[in-house]
């Protein structure tokens, strides 16, 4: 398969040009007057590999399409789109503008599908791993409604409000990860470097070391000699959990395990709601059915507990039971998602009452998670303190000890 260039008259008239993959020349020339376009001139694009294997492995010079790139090309989309600019124009200039390969191969298919009669979400939902199913959703509810540049404004700041989230959290958490990495390789150092060569000191003078000397280097000896087997054990163990979350009983058990968690289990709990109060909202105001929007936003809440249990309130609301009725059924939801879900439900503005709940419940999250992180940095400091002071300690007991019997 290679990769071609071509100029031609599209079916309305106009002049286009754009790209496609096909086996050879004459290929792409069939499937350009099966799409209505009208030739006049293709060349093979000359690159060091083929796109199409690389967007078919995902291994592209960009890397895959992080949240990054899709928050970019969606307020690009979107403010093209409420220009004016034409939906096959909009894709010329967004191919031509995107720095990854792997969106940018995508973006030219989609060009071409867009070309040949398909919707924009038809298009999009070709491309799971780029397009996640909320955004589908949004699309094909925003060009259904004839409102496609109101929804796309709304996605660009969903996703923008989203990744401006994961940002905080990431930097908050920077330097207590970065107090545990120092402290965790200055203690390995100390203990498989320093404390070796302190037990051959030890050892001449054939007296019994205090306790915690004793401690501190048969817990040397066993990382020194055996890390490989440690080292191996602790892959195992990662390899099973992760294996074991993998399956949707596993993902449940530990979702369940980490809401249980003093202070990270209603961090987590929170920040799962806030997610899912906030897409259905969102799908709502796009104009897909709540019955909808809380299959799709099931999807996005990062957690098996409440999954379940927005697929056991769905399954309630199939039977005509309310929204909140079922959402407090679980047993799952906190109260003030039910309740004001119900106070939605009768004023019949229920996509602002979750977008008020989303809110509040992230400046809540975004409170809860500072003091955490107020308070992780002392405990971190004080948790490595100790152990540092610790191997100081039973290295130095045995030194006082000869000293007080040269004394």
């Amino acid at each position: 398969m290679r990769e071609y260039s071509y100029k031609g008259i599209g079916s309305n008239g106009r002049q286009i040009s754009g790209k496609l993959v096909a086996a050879d020349e004459r290929t792409a020339l069939i499937r350009l007057k099966a799409d209505g376009v009208h030739p006049r001139h293709i060349s093979p694009v000359s690159r060091r590999g083929s796109i199409a294997s690389l967007l078919h492995c995902g291994t592209t010079s960009g890397g895959k399409v992080g949240s990054r790139d899709l928050t970019v090309f969606s307020r690009q989309l979107a403010n093209l789109v409420r220009g004016g600019l034409p939906l096959m124009r909009t894709f010329t200039a967004l191919t031509e503008h995107t720095e990854n390969l792997r969106l940018k191969t995508a973006l030219e298919r989609m060009q071409q599908d867009i070309n040949s009669g398909k919707a924009l979400w038809e298009a999009m939902d070709q491309y799971p791993g780029i397009f996640p199913p909320l955004y589908v959703s949004m699309v094909k509810a925003g060009e259904a409604s004839g409102q496609l540049h109101s929804t796309l404004q709304w996605l660009a700041e969903y996703l923008e409000k989203e990744q401006a989230r994961r940002m905080q959290i990431r930097s908050a958490l920077a330097y207590p990860m970065l107090l545990i990495s120092i402290g965790t390789l200055s203690v390995t150092l100390l203990i498989t470097l320093v404390v070796p060569r302190f037990a051959a000191v030890f050892e001449e003078f054939e007296q019994a070391l205090p306790a915690p000397t004793a401690a501190l280097l048969s817990i040397s000896g066993i990382i020194f000699q055996w890390w490989w087997i440690l080292a191996i054990v602790i892959a195992l163990i990662v390899s099973a959990v992760r294996a074991y979350a993998g399956t949707s009983n596993g993902r449940f058990r530990l979702d369940a395990f980490k809401m249980k968690l003093p202070i990270l289990g209603k961090l987590g709990l929170k920040a799962a709601v806030s997610r899912f109060a906030r897409t259905t909202a969102t799908l709502l105001q796009g104009g897909v059915s709540l019955f909808d929007s809380i299959s799709i936003a099931r999807d996005v809440v990062d957690n098996e507990v409440l999954a379940r249990a927005a697929d056991s309130a769905r399954a309630g609301m199939r039977e005509g039971e309310s929204f909140s009725g079922q959402l407090d059924a679980t047993g799952v939801f906190p109260s003030l998602l039910t309740s004001m879900a119900a106070v939605g439900e009768e004023t019949g503005d229920l996509q602002n009452v979750l977008l008020t709940v989303a809110d509040t419940y992230d400046v809540e999250v975004e409170a809860t998670l500072k003091s955490a992180v107020s308070l992780l940095e002392p405990v971190i400091i004080v948790a490595v303190g100790s152990v540092i002071g610790f191997v100081i300690l039973a290295m130095l007991l045995p030194i006082f000890q000869i000293n007080l019997m040269g004394g």
